[in-house]
């Protein structure tokens, strides 16, 4: 992995679909908001979009942990920045902060991503169905 700075930052810009709103397999529709999972997979999209640049060939990157602040509602429509910015880099681990916001500024979550970066083999073994 080439070096990554503390600071460095990603964007990602979504626009809120229904099927980013809380529809839960089993329970069905619940809400008509933006899903505090669809927040997740933003953070760990914005988290890799950082990472995917300074990767050497031959690495891989594979989320390891995850946390989600989810601090208010956005709907459909809606346009969301999610920025992701690293915060540490320790041995082939790389931690970024995660923020979600609406198009006015508002803060709707944060939270942190953790990506450790292995070679592609061992990723490719660690995924192989068993």
């Amino acid at each position: 992995m080439r070096p990554i700075p503390v600071g460095a930052t990603a964007v990602l810009d979504v626009v809120v679909t229904d099927a980013m709103t809380v529809d839960f397999d089993e329970l069905g529709p619940v809400h008509p908001v933006y899903a505090t999972y669809a927040m997740a997979k933003h953070f760990e999209e914005a988290g890799r979009k950082l990472l995917l640049v300074h990767l050497e060939p031959g690495e891989a990157g594979i989320g390891t942990a995850l946390s989600v602040e989810h601090r208010a509602p956005a709907w459909p429509g809606d346009r969301i920045r999610v920025t992701a910015r690293c915060s540490e880099v320790r041995g082939n681990r790389l931690t970024c902060t995660c923020t979600a916001v609406d198009a006015g500024g508002r803060e709707l979550g944060r939270g942190t991503t953790v990506q450790a970066v292995l070679s592609e083999e061992a990723v490719a073994v660690r995924v192989a169905r068993r």
